[in-house]
């Protein structure tokens, strides 16, 4: 039976006795509520994030579950994953996931009734100044209308500390916000997918040689001024090392006269991080 324990702030799924299974799971659920973090800002919602998952547990069953004829075996994807063969038919035909209205966030239901649904716009497109409370033609009804069963208050605090919403008078109107133009835009992983897949790869697989895949530094500044410094020297001293291994080994290594993909590759990756120490680890 699964049971929850409490540290480092996170909560931690425990299942079984194994210490191992215990522990990775732990890490999955860090790991997921890091992701969690910078996902939520951008309008990703338990249940899309949970139809993105099913839909990708699938295609990687299905890579693995190929006959010698190329089609994929769904009763093996179903096995693996759980799912009925009905499901796994439906994900495997759909290509791209269905992303339902109900499965968006309270915001994205609030401000598109707000753009679109006739008691609350001048016209299609433009949204009317509403007063926060009353009935109909007011912010406290658009919520009830559109954002389930939340207060309309809380609703109207998230839009003010996204800067979606301007207030004058006791009436709100919505603005064109950065927060509102980034959500749904989820571009920024593709530099960071190629690093991700690399380190996820490693973790999965025995290290080839004896030095540690992965090398970490963490370098303690105590200012503003440090951190400057320390930010830029590491950037200059990151690309100056790429660029001398591109250099040493492209004049050293054998090239194939091939045309085809080379068979392996060697990545290498650095990533410069900053992070702000807690006080609760200061005083540790």
């Amino acid at each position: 039976m699964a049971s929850r324990s409490r540290r480092s702030g996170h909560i931690h799924i425990l299942v079984g006795p194994n210490s191992r299974t215990t522990r990775g799971t732990a890490a999955l659920q860090d790991l997921l509520t890091e992701l969690a973090l910078v996902l939520l800002s951008r309008g990703m919602t338990p249940k899309l994030f949970g139809q993105l998952a099913r839909s990708a547990f699938v295609q990687a069953a299905a890579g693995i579950s190929k006959l010698q004829n190329g089609r994929v075996n769904h009763s093996r994807v179903a096995a693996q994953t759980g799912l009925t063969r009905s499901d796994v038919t439906r994900l495997l035909r759909q290509k791209a996931v269905n992303v339902e209205t109900r499965g968006q966030a309270a915001i994205e239901r609030v401000i598109g009734g707000w753009r679109t649904d006739r008691e609350f716009v001048i016209r299609p497109g433009v949204p009317k100044q509403l007063p926060v409370t009353g009935g109909r033609g007011s912010f406290a009804r658009l919520v009830k209308k559109y954002g389930g069963d939340l207060p309309h208050r809380a609703v109207l605090h998230e839009l003010r500390r996204i800067g979606a919403v301007r207030e004058i008078d006791g009436r709100v109107e919505p603005r064109r916000s950065l927060h509102l133009r980034q959500r749904n835009n989820f571009d920024f992983l593709w530099p960071v997918l190629p690093a991700l897949v690399d380190l996820l790869s490693l973790s999965c697989k025995k290290a080839i040689s004896r030095a540690p895949p992965i090398q970490r530094l963490v370098i303690p500044v105590e200012t503003e001024i440090d951190l400057a410094i320390v930010r830029e020297r590491s950037t200059s001293s990151a690309q100056s090392m790429l660029d001398g291994l591109a250099h040493s080994l492209g004049t050293r290594v054998t090239v194939p006269k091939s045309r085809r993909s080379p068979g392996h590759s060697f990545s290498v990756t650095v990533v410069l991080a900053e992070s702000q120490v807690s006080k609760t680890q200061r005083t540790q």
